[in-house]
């Protein structure tokens, strides 16, 4: 039974897929529809597929790296700054409106801030990942601390824990379902956060590629980019998901 359900969260999106792409090659064929405006996915794959190696895998690269070096610096980032705000209420509700606006601010708007500061480096970029990585994780990482029940701390104070051996052995055991929320939620934004430094920086990246695919008509190339950054951040959630499943060991 546990291997049917299995199969049939794995079939049930790719029949959707399938279907989807259907449908729009069907309307592509019988709406007569420019190209320009909507290219037929066969179109957009056999293209995407052509170019990719001679036009995108050096935005593709670019793209990766920034996302894996931002995501990667915000993990540690936002679990610890939310082991530390755990450990005061005050400070919590202190911080946490601070976080919903960092996570609510378009990082659209805070690359040329940036810009005038560093200029036109992958520093920026990667900047702008961890601003939208770090409160997205921090918030739910916080959330899964605090959230431990009363009576389970006071009996590891009542046996002489103190707060860190409670923390370890305690706090963070039980919030990893949580904190893996976070994480999944991270992967997503920090693509998110990448396209738009790429899109207002305009001169690197998948951001700017679909950028330029645009203004010349290339919207196959533009369609097919929008792929491989959707592509990108399916499999860093699928990754996070499949360390989730082999760390929390108690989530069914």
């Amino acid at each position: 039974m546990k291997g049917n359900k299995k199969w049939l969260n794995i079939v049930s999106p790719v029949i959707l897929l399938i279907v989807i792409l259907v449908c729009w090659e069907l309307y592509v064929a019988v709406s007569g529809i420019d190209a320009r405006i909507l290219p037929a996915p066969h179109v957009i794959l056999s293209k995407l597929g052509e170019r990719f190696m001679r036009d995108l895998s050096g935005d593709f690269l670019y793209t990766i790296q920034v996302i894996l070096i931002g995501y990667c610096i915000s993990i540690p980032s936002g679990i610890l700054l939310a082991a530390l705000c755990s450990q005061s209420k005050l400070v919590t509700k202190a911080i946490t409106p601070v976080l919903i606006l960092m996570v609510v601010i378009p990082m659209l708007t805070l690359v040329p801030i940036l810009q005038l500061w560093y200029g036109y480096v992958m520093k920026v970029r990667i900047i702008v990942v961890i601003c939208q990585a770090v409160p997205i994780i921090c918030l739910n990482t916080l959330r899964g601390f605090t959230k431990v029940e009363t009576a389970k701390r006071e009996l590891f104070r009542s046996m002489g824990a103190g707060r860190f051996k409670t923390f370890v052995k305690l706090i963070f055991p039980n919030a990893l379902p949580q904190v893996f929320v976070g994480l999944k939620l991270g992967c997503i934004f920090s693509t998110i956060a990448a396209m738009s430094a790429d899109l207002a920086a305009s001169n690197e990246g998948l951001g700017s590629r679909i950028s330029v695919y645009s203004g010349m008509l290339m919207t196959d190339m533009a369609y097919g980019t929008i792929i491989v950054v959707a592509l990108i951040g399916i499999v860093l959630f699928m990754i996070v998901a499949y360390i989730e499943k082999k760390v929390v060991i108690w989530i069914k």
